[in-house]
């Protein structure tokens, strides 16, 4: 069953929000990263515009405009088995990373102007997804450390969340991938925007060249493909040295009933999915195993508001002083497309996937693309 090697609880929400913003330390480094990546294809003369404090890139384009191709069109994948894995790397913590000039906060700042949207409640109203008792999300606007380290993921037809997870490292959901013509042929472009916001992100949109994963993941998923949906993509800049990243730890079941998580995504029904969303005090009520490939994984079942959209960001909790906080699971199935009170029992509740699978995925990403 779950692990019991970390007994340690995690902070109470409640609790945790209390606390101070802990200040940064040293100074915040520059980066360079890519503002703008296009096909030049149909392009005569490009130049740059600069005016007061804006840059423009104009240009005369052919009758049919820009070339739209990505620069990965299709990018290779890595398929782990237990011959790749070592033993050692499924280690049951892993370490996070808050740059330095950074302060922490706690819970992220609410957006301002908020116009969401609530969902009107009923066990009638179709959300297309769960939403149990009252929504306690709200949408945020925050760029300290560790609400920078969340994002979104786009892909073709399909977008999701997604969370640094190591310096060039990226963890979502398998079932955000498009998997069409996977395998070794690799799958088609995939991008993150940390930060992203109305439309943009403070650190452009950067593209994946790799994704390692343990099964892919199609829309309808059965326990076993919940407790291994999550991937980890390997990104062409080290945005995670730029933004930071959280830590990973094993869900242990001791754990399970309390008010310890907060959970980030981007929610469709609130601001079509422009804007992220937070909530705190996140309960697991259930925890089981599954196996694939000499792996264990976890399905993680809660109650907490999940909608589309959110696939693939993570939820998290913080322990004792430390700087960063620790991913326990990834968002992957909704139990139903209803507004409701929990039922005590997994019928219906919503679901991450994680365990040892996860810290095992994780580690050799970062260990094999550091």
């Amino acid at each position: 069953m779950p692990s019991k090697t970390e007994s340690t609880k995690p902070l109470e929400h409640r609790a945790l929000v209390k606390r101070s913003r802990m200040p940064a330390k040293g100074r915040l480094k520059s980066a360079t990263l890519s503002l703008l990546d296009v096909s030049l294809d149909g392009v005569k003369g490009p130049r740059l515009i600069k005016k007061g404090k804006r840059l423009r890139l104009v240009a005369k384009l052919e009758g049919n405009g820009l070339h739209r191709q990505r620069r990965y069109e299709r990018i290779p994948v890595t398929s782990l088995s237990l011959k790749k894995i070592d033993p050692q790397l499924a280690a049951a913590e892993l370490t996070g990373y808050r740059p330095a000039g950074l302060p922490t906060n706690f819970a992220p700042k609410q957006a301002k102007p908020t116009h969401q949207l609530r969902p009107e409640k009923g066990e009638d109203v179709d959300l297309g997804g769960t939403i149990f008792g009252t929504d306690d999300r709200y949408l945020f606007d925050d760029q300290s450390f560790p609400w920078r380290t969340t994002g979104k993921v786009r892909t073709v037809g399909k977008w999701g969340s997604g969370t640094t997870i190591g310096p060039r490292h990226v963890l979502t959901a398998s079932h955000v991938v498009n998997w069409t013509g996977g395998g070794g042929g690799g799958v088609a472009w995939l991008t993150f925007t940390p930060g992203y916001f109305d439309g943009s992100g403070p650190w452009g949109e950067i593209a994946a060249t790799r994704v390692i994963y343990w099964l892919q993941a199609p829309g309808q998923l059965s326990d076993q493909q919940t407790a291994f949906d999550y991937v980890v993509l390997v990104m062409e800049e080290r945005i995670g040295d730029i933004v930071g990243y959280p830590g990973y730890r094993i869900y242990n079941d001791d754990w399970n009933s309390g008010q310890y998580w907060q959970y980030i995504g981007y929610p469709g029904e609130l601001s079509s999915g422009e804007r992220p969303a937070f909530q705190g005090s996140g309960v697991v009520s259930s925890v089981g195993e599954e196996s694939f490939s000499g792996q264990t994984g976890y399905v993680m079942g809660h109650f907490n508001e999940f909608t589309p959209g959110q696939s693939g960001g993570v939820t998290w909790g913080w322990w004792a002083d430390e700087p960063w906080p620790r991913v326990v699971g990834v968002g992957s199935t909704i139990g139903s497309t209803a507004v409701q009170q929990p039922t005590g029992s997994t019928t219906g509740d919503n679901e991450y996937g994680g365990g040892p699978a996860l810290s095992a995925l994780i580690s050799w990403a970062r260990t094999n693309y550091p």
